[in-house]
């Protein structure tokens, strides 16, 4: 978003044309005139923060360097709250689809390599496009080629019901042929999605028909959201030395702040799957 450009970043997205498939002929008629429609998509900026108030003699005093770590958790923490808040967006507007291809029989079920394609497929059919590449088979002991794909990000809590999936379409992402592509998070790939996995995935505790927790696996085209920093205001670092905090200046304060907005800019390039959990897990 530029600096003085307001506070709402809007994107047009064009509907698609019909495509010509009659043949024109001799008769010199001109077909019906298509009217050109496009939506408007709006998403608006929004200010985030938080600090730390650190007494002078713990600065003084301490042997630690006291401000450069609180400095490492607050962007931490910063770019932990740029996730979550673009995760519980997603959550909220994207459509749901209920996993049935487990078999825990519970309403969500367990993930199946079912659910896998149907969700592919929906994306495939909607023209979503996909994050990533195939990766061509080698010949190399106990790896398999990887389709192209598109990324689902799930629990960490999960990642022993996809080894489960093993022999089933589940490939880890050791298995790989090359790990070049590969991301931090990857945890493996079911046919053409890849699976990002972590601990803050959204999860509905006790939500299931059963009583189980409920799983959100956010599988996305490329196209399907955005995240809008703001021009210089991505992160800001704010130190206030003790001398401004009072008479006798004891507290100094070192916060960040932040702005973004963001927007599903393609609602059929993006699905969460809810399911539940086939394996029992200690969490």
């Amino acid at each position: 978003m530029p600096a003085n450009g307001g506070t709402t970043c809007r994107f047009m997205r064009p509907r698609a044309l019909q495509p010509p498939t009659i043949q024109l002929g001799n008769s010199g008629i001109d077909p019906a005139a298509q009217v050109p429609q496009r939506d408007i998509i709006d998403a608006q900026m929004a200010f985030f923060g938080t600090g730390c108030v650190i007494n002078e003699q713990v600065i003084l005093q301490d042997q630690e360097g006291v401000l450069a770590w609180v400095s490492e958790r607050l962007a931490v923490a910063m770019r932990q709250a740029e996730d979550l808040i673009l995760r519980d967006y997603i959550v909220s507007a994207a459509t749901d689809l209920m996993a049935g291809g487990g078999s825990n029989g519970d309403n969500p079920t367990n993930l199946g390599v079912s659910d896998f394609s149907l969700v592919a497929a929906t994306l495939d059919t909607n023209n979503a496009y996909k994050f990533m590449s195939g990766i061509e088979g080698m010949d190399r002991f106990g790896t398999g080629p990887v389709r192209s794909a598109y990324f689902m990000l799930s629990s960490t809590e999960l990642q022993a019901d996809f080894d489960g999936l093993t022999g089933s379409g589940f490939l880890n992402q050791w298995n790989y042929p090359t790990n070049a592509s590969a991301l931090p998070s990857e945890y493996g790939n079911v046919f053409n999605i890849r699976i990002l996995t972590s601990s803050e995935a959204p999860v509905a505790r006790a939500a299931s028909a059963n009583g189980q927790d409920v799983y959100y696996n956010t599988v996305l085209g490329k196209q399907a959201i955005t995240h809008i920093n703001q021009d210089g205001f991505s992160m800001n670092l704010i130190y206030r030395d003790p001398y401004y905090s009072g008479m006798l200046a004891q507290n100094a304060t070192l916060a960040v702040k932040f702005a973004q907005a963001q927007a599903i800019t393609q609602d059929t390039a993006i699905r969460n799957v809810l399911s539940t959990r086939l394996s029992t897990l200690g969490v």
